[in-house]
């Protein structure tokens, strides 16, 4: 009897070792997979919460801070708002509509925004520029180009971290102390540079990522060189995209291309708009500077250089005022 008690006590147990193991891994792995879940949900829950303030941030102009419930890793890719890294569980990624120029991943619990309306030669979109305290920009002009630069400089709202210096003055070694806190460090050259990103990246201490970029004011064109020193050159059209090409460095192209899409479906829109009014138009020289306009708007969708898009700006922004002044309908 006390044999077969003591078995059945084995039994027990071992039963009850192999049962309750099961169990906690069972608490184990649904306490995991939960965690995991909230994670995601946290992501996902940030995404559309940093899409949806820059709705309401984007609808006026100006400068204005985008306040994160926590530290967040946020990335502004191409046509795309991402949080966390990509490995980890809290990834979450979504497309947006907005045309958003940045450095590409900002980390922190707050990101600097401001927001600026981009006219070619009537509204387009609204540009969102989109940087962070550990991203640093320095403007270099020179004697021939310092109060352009200096205008363009006095625009950007303080809180973005852009500096201005004159050439003649210009030492990488100069911000060598606050590339300590940074990510990023973007050297914008009104001109040619005279530097390669290597020597300023030997100017610094620690790992931060450099870029340059070469912009020439009379050309609406810029140069940009990566981290790596690999150049791709890039054209703008306007303050507004010029603005664009600042804040994102390698990222523009991209953003840019964006921007020209929905320039075309805005150009088609009042392609269309431009139809409608000359049905409605009584008066012959009306109807006449209206036939004119619309033929520069469906020759402007098909532009592709950027020499073009100038020409044909100024050409509708020169029809639109002669519209005005003979009290016709204007384009825009």
């Amino acid at each position: 009897m006390n044999k077969k008690g003591d078995m059945n006590l084995m039994f027990k147990w071992i039963f009850g070792t192999i049962a309750g193991a099961f169990l906690l891994s069972f608490f184990v792995n649904f306490s995991i997979t939960h965690l995991e879940g909230e994670s995601l949900i946290e992501g996902n829950k940030m995404s559309v919460f940093i899409d949806d303030k820059l709705d309401a941030l984007g609808l006026g102009e100006g400068g204005n801070v985008l306040e994160l419930e926590d530290d967040f890793l946020v990335g502004f890719e191409c046509g795309s708002i991402s949080v966390g890294e990509w490995e980890d569980d809290n990834y979450a990624e979504r497309s947006t509509d907005k045309v958003i120029f940045s450095g590409g991943r900002l980390e922190g619990d707050t990101i600097n925004m401001w927001t600026q309306k981009w006219e070619f030669p009537y509204r387009i979109v609204t540009f969102n520029y989109l940087s962070n305290l550990r991203n640093y920009y320095v403007l270099v002009h020179d004697a021939g180009n310092s109060e352009d630069v200096l205008n363009l400089a006095s625009n950007i709202p303080n809180n973005m971290n852009f500096q201005t210096v004159g050439s003649s003055a210009f030492n990488p070694s100069d911000f060598s102390g606050q590339a300590k806190y940074a990510d990023k460090f973007t050297f914008v050259f009104f001109g040619s540079s005279g530097y390669t990103v290597e020597q300023i990246k030997n100017s610094f201490y620690g790992d931060v990522k450099v870029e340059i970029i070469e912009i020439n004011l009379d050309e609406n064109t810029g140069k940009i060189y990566d981290n790596y020193g690999n150049s791709e050159d890039v054209f703008y059209l306007g303050d507004e995209m010029l603005y664009g090409l600042m804040f994102s460095g390698t990222g523009y192209a991209c953003t840019k291309d964006r921007a020209m899409e929905r320039f075309r479906t805005i150009t088609q829109i009042y392609d269309y708009k431009v139809q409608r009014l000359m049905g409605k138009a009584n008066e012959p020289d009306c109807l006449n500077l209206l036939n004119e306009g619309r033929k520069m708007l469906t020759s402007f969708l098909g532009v592709s250089h950027k020499p073009e898009f100038y020409n044909y700006f100024e050409k509708i922004e020169r029809q639109n005022r002669r519209l005005r002044e003979k009290s016709c309908s204007t384009i825009y």
